[in-house]
């Protein structure tokens, strides 16, 4: 009867670890007085040169149970990369995610940016620091890569021209015929 419950009780464990499973597993969290504030982009693995967000979740926990917060204007969220520096600005993810920000940006270069809250939330003063998962070179993603495709080219020319010829000796045969008769 115990291996039973046992069994059981790991079988409850595991499907609500299942159920607890959030989207945003390289996102960072920060706790400042009464909130907590959660960042990373919005599309996972970031990659250069394609559109992306800098996602900020806010949620008061002074209740004990997170609240969502949805005035976050006195919050500024500024971008740094390589000594400069950007400014971005915040807008709801959407309409049924409260709490939930974005903040558009294209990354231009592979590596890590840094992202600086400062401002408020309420009467608490705001003051961050945070790196969010690495950008990625574009050929991250690429497939199959440039390289591969100049050699994949390079291997299928040599057929291209060899049915040219072919279908030009056919040709030419086919007009010899015609004059014999």
């Amino acid at each position: 009867m115990t291996k039973k419950r046992v069994g059981a009780a790991t079988l409850i464990c595991l499907i609500a670890l299942v159920l607890n499973i959030h989207l945003a597993y390289a996102h960072e969290s920060v706790t400042v007085g009464d909130y907590e504030i959660e960042i990373g982009w919005v599309d996972e693995p970031a990659i250069v040169g394609q559109k992306n967000a800098i996602a900020i979740n806010v949620s008061n926990t002074s209740s004990g149970e997170p609240q969502p917060v949805e005035d976050v204007s006195s919050l500024t969220v500024t971008v740094s990369y390589g000594g400069q520096s950007k400014e971005l600005t915040l807008e709801p993810l959407g309409e049924d995610t409260p709490g939930q920000f974005a903040a558009p940006l294209l990354p231009t270069l592979p590596g890590e940016y840094m992202i600086k809250l400062g401002g408020s939330l309420g009467d608490t003063a705001v003051d961050a620091e945070v790196h969010p998962e690495e950008v990625q070179p574009a050929n991250a993603l690429q497939f199959p890569s440039i390289e591969t495709a100049q050699q994949g080219s390079g291997a299928t020319d040599w057929l291209i021209w060899l049915s040219l010829l072919i279908g030009l000796i056919g040709v030419g045969l086919g007009v010899t015929a015609l004059r014999k008769k």
